[in-house]
């Protein structure tokens, strides 16, 4: 076996651990499959090539998807702000890459994402929970507090979600923003977008 298939078998062994790992179990039937379709579908056609995450409730779905149909480079972090560090650096090596976290996780990125402002190595952020509709759970209430502030505060541009049918739209001219300002850009996920209306989680 050569050195280059001995790297690409133990790459497809952690993809498929990563996404067992991810397998969401009884939650599955209420993702809206349209949706996660629809970024799948966006990122590609963004060019995106290079994703990291943190499993995150919200956005597992979209994870497992693009575990499975492969065609970006996937890899799971310990903590958001070193997702977004793994994101930009791949930026510097011509990488198109996003990086999917919870709301609470760009509170804990906002000094690595000024850095990535000011030395112009931006990336997309995809961020489930936002501070309008469909928190239901009160442990979602510092999530909600420091997402958008944070971003406001650091002039970072953000969409928010309301239409499923937006989704590949705005990941595309995310994307054109991203690679045209050379700064982050954020697009935040509200429940009702990913998941079936009124589905627990």
């Amino acid at each position: 076996m050569t050195k280059k298939s001995k790297v690409s078998g133990r790459r497809n062994a952690a993809r498929a651990a990563i996404a067992s790992a991810l397998a969401p179990g009884q939650s599955s039937p209420h993702y809206r499959q349209e949706s996660l379709e629809a970024f799948y579908d966006g990122f590609r056609s963004a060019g995106i090539d290079f994703a990291v995450f943190l499993p995150d409730s919200m956005l597992d779905g979209i994870e497992q998807l693009i575990l499975q149909r492969g065609g970006v480079d996937a890899y799971q972090c310990s903590r958001e702000d070193e997702g977004v560090a793994m994101a930009m650096g791949a930026f510097l090596v011509g990488k198109r890459p996003v990086a999917l976290m919870e709301g609470s996780g760009i509170g804990m990125s906002a000094l690595i994402l000024a850095r990535g402002i000011v030395q112009k190595t931006p990336t997309m952020l995809i961020v489930g929970h936002n501070s309008t509709l469909g928190e239901r759970y009160d442990y979602h209430g510092a999530t909600r507090l420091v997402a958008e502030p944070v971003l406001r505060a650091l002039n970072i541009p953000y969409h928010v979600l309301f239409d499923p049918g937006e989704i590949r739209t705005a990941i595309v001219e995310a994307q054109a923003t991203v690679e045209g300002q050379r700064i982050p850009v954020g697009i935040l996920v509200p429940s009702h977008v990913i998941r079936d209306i009124g589905a627990t989680r």
